[in-house]
């Protein structure tokens, strides 16, 4: 199938900018790039991506959905002006599927998340669904809550049109000061915004996207003021525990940005990895201690460090740290890995060191934001 793509043998008839020649009123605030995108993939190639079961998240749920190509002469920022006539539909693009694991129904994270940024699905550009997911595998292998206040904290949203100040295309999301925890997924990603098509919901069912009183719980469709209705989302308004999701993210990772290439197209590999960065202490009491350290006699017994992706830690002499030993394996290739998902260079053979336990001092000048005493001897325990 991936032989047959529709438009592989010319991708640039997707990207050539072509202006229909009666532009609606309503979608000149539209970037050019945009309406000069009409979209290349048929009907039939979208009945075989929805056969190979990428676009559903199993359970019959493909039963509930169909799928149908955008009509001659629309864009992908087009509306639903004949409803009731016609039932609402989701646009989406196909590389939320194929390359970042977006599954329809959408989960409750990224509901949630698309709701407080007032953006559709389709107005996300590619890179922004790659922190996304990004930020959902860190989340999970840390076993930190997936909460879409942490990732406002962490990225803002801004319009990629760089071409007019009138204009708005696709949104993206860029990392707030100080606290940049993956590198860019693509510094220029092509040949995406000509494949983009339809979601429908069939018979009686309810969409996904509407509540039970049929309000929609995120925009389906672009909007003008996607992102403008945000609010900053600041690190002194975060409450404890969100605080320390950030926290937790930014001290592993400001340092050392993970690789969202790599994180993406070897996530199982990353999983070790990131279990070795963090001293494979996974559990959020002694995530905790990396930022906050206490000394080892008041350390509790009974919390012990759960192992990522089903890896046996072995503890050693040092608190807080252990050695991952995947099952009936070696771990002779974690600090491979390391290395890629850090995108850096050691001598062959050389164990990436863990960060050292920071200073008060030092903790106060990494961690961002983390500036107010009583917070700094609640975390410490003082």
């Amino acid at each position: 199938m991936a032989d047959n793509r529709p438009g592989d043998q010319d991708a640039t008839a997707a990207t050539t900018v072509q202006i229909p020649h009666e532009l609606p009123s309503i979608y000149r605030w539209v970037a050019n790039d945009v309406f000069g995108a009409p979209s290349i993939l048929d009907q039939r190639y979208l009945d075989e991506l929805k056969g190979i079961e990428i676009l559903f998240g199993g359970g019959g749920l493909e039963q509930r959905y169909r799928v149908e190509a955008a009509r001659r002469g629309e864009r992908v920022c087009y509306l639903n002006l004949d409803h009731p006539t016609v039932p609402h539909w989701l646009w989406v693009n196909e590389v939320m599927f194929t390359n970042f694991g977006v599954r329809v129904p959408f989960i409750d994270f990224q509901q949630r998340l698309l709701n407080r940024a007032s953006v559709a699905p389709s107005q996300l550009h590619p890179n922004a669904w790659a922190s996304i997911h990004c930020f959902e595998l860190v989340t999970e292998f840390l076993q930190l809550p997936q909460q879409p206040e942490v990732f406002l904290c962490l990225f803002k949203f801004y319009s990629s049109n760089t071409s007019s100040r009138t204009k708005k295309g696709y949104m993206s999301v860029r990392p707030t000061k100080n606290r940049k925890i993956f590198t860019l997924y693509e510094d220029s990603f092509h040949d995406f915004k000509g494949r983009y098509f339809k979601i429908f919901a069939v018979g009686n069912h309810r969409p996904f996207w509407l509540s039970l009183e049929g309000d929609d719980l995120f925009p389906p469709y672009w909007s003008d003021q996607a992102g403008f209705d945000i609010e900053p989302v600041k690190y002194e308004g975060l409450n404890v525990d969100k605080r320390d999701t950030a926290d937790i993210l930014t001290f592993l990772f400001s340092k050392n940005n993970l690789s969202s290439k790599c994180l993406l197209s070897s996530p199982e590999e990353s999983r070790k990895a990131i279990a070795k960065m963090a001293g494979n202490d996974v559990t959020l009491s002694r995530l905790r201690r990396l930022i906050c350290p206490v000394p080892a006699k008041s350390l509790p017994t009974s919390s012990a460090a759960v192992p990522v992706g089903g890896a046996q830690a072995v503890p050693t002499e040092s608190v807080g740290k252990t050695q991952v030993e995947p099952d009936g394996g070696s771990s002779t290739n974690v600090g491979d890995s390391v290395e890629r998902l850090l995108e850096i260079s050691s001598p062959a053979g050389e164990e990436i060191p863990l960060p050292p336990p920071p200073s008060p001092k030092r903790r106060r000048s990494a961690v961002e934001g983390l500036s107010d005493p009583k917070r700094v001897r609640m975390l410490e325990g003082v």
